[in-house]
């Protein structure tokens, strides 16, 4: 097989068994120049990673043996990515830790000028009200550093998001400004915006000569997405993407809307009471709301 050239490509399956076949027969074909250099696989999370190593095995027979097969989870890869770019980690940066965080936030919150928090911090209970604010803001922070970065770095110049113009933000925008300036280094987001401009411009890919395997990710954020694209500019980028057949997920739906509904029209029927002995797995139609975007 021909070596891939730089690019994106998606290996789409309803079980997860058929994207071993595509991942070994690449594995197998596609090699590094170098005989001793390992591949490299990111796997979506801890569990992944061992399933793989034990599900390629056995695709060898008894006694199988996986060897010389780099498997690391995203933020493992993403971290040495940017130490080579950058010279720097970005992920799990210490002040920007929630452990880190909150602390932080606790000393501030005396000093927003918004009524809803010195309305909640008051009573006899302030000590416990204080720090579970802290907490569960700075939870919140460490979300948005993954997944609305963008919003942060509105937050930090004073202005609403470009894309949410009407997202001011109120008191957590005036926090995190305060937050931003006190820490005074370079958080999670803006170093992984950083490293997708300077790989879009040219800085060399580690890696760039074998594929680049994505395992069992169904889903990302958008500036991980941008990451990607960036290092598939130049290096084979390939994804193997668990996806619900829509013969599967056509059948299912939410059962408790379809139940209140019944409820609301009759909630004696004898249809609503079977649809309420009877229904399917509305956690599983849960769960399966993320995947559905691709019916």
């Amino acid at each position: 097989m021909e070596q891939l050239s730089a690019g994106l490509v998606v290996y789409r399956a309803s079980r997860l068994e058929a994207l071993l076949d595509p991942l070994a027969q690449l594995l197998e074909t596609q090699c590094p120049e170098d005989t001793l250099a390992p591949q490299t696989v990111i796997a979506a999370h801890p569990g992944m990673k061992h399933w793989l190593f034990g599900a390629l095995a056995r695709r060898r027979g008894p006694g199988g043996i996986v060897a010389n097969l780099d498997i690391q989870l995203p933020s493992t890869w993403l971290d040495h990515l940017a130490e080579t770019v950058l010279g720097q980690t970005a992920v799990a940066l210490q002040p920007y830790r929630r452990e880190h965080l909150r602390w932080r936030i606790h000393e501030l919150l005396d000093t927003l000028d918004a009524d809803d928090v010195r309305l909640y911090l008051r009573g006899d209970d302030v000590a416990r009200r204080r720090f579970q604010l802290a907490d569960r803001l700075a939870r919140l922070y460490t979300q948005y550093l993954v997944y609305r970065p963008d919003w942060l770095a509105a937050w930090a110049r004073g202005n609403p998001p470009p894309r949410d113009p009407g997202l001011d933000g109120g008191f957590i925008a005036a926090l995190w400004r305060r937050l931003r300036w006190q820490v005074g280094t370079p958080h999670r987001g803006e170093l992984v915006a950083r490293l997708a401009s300077m790989l879009r411009h040219g800085s060399a890919v580690p890696g760039a000569g074998e594929p680049l395997h994505l395992f069992g990710v169904s889903h990302l954020a958008p500036s991980e997405l941008e990451l990607l694209r960036a290092v598939s500019l130049q290096r084979t980028l390939v994804l193997y993407v668990p996806d619900p057949c829509r013969e599967r997920w056509a059948g299912l739906s939410d059962e408790r809307r379809l139940l209140r509904e019944k409820v609301r029209i009759d909630a004696f029927a004898a249809d609503t009471e079977a649809l309420f002995l009877e229904q399917e797995h509305p956690l599983l139609a849960q769960w399966g709301r993320m995947g559905q975007h691709f019916m």
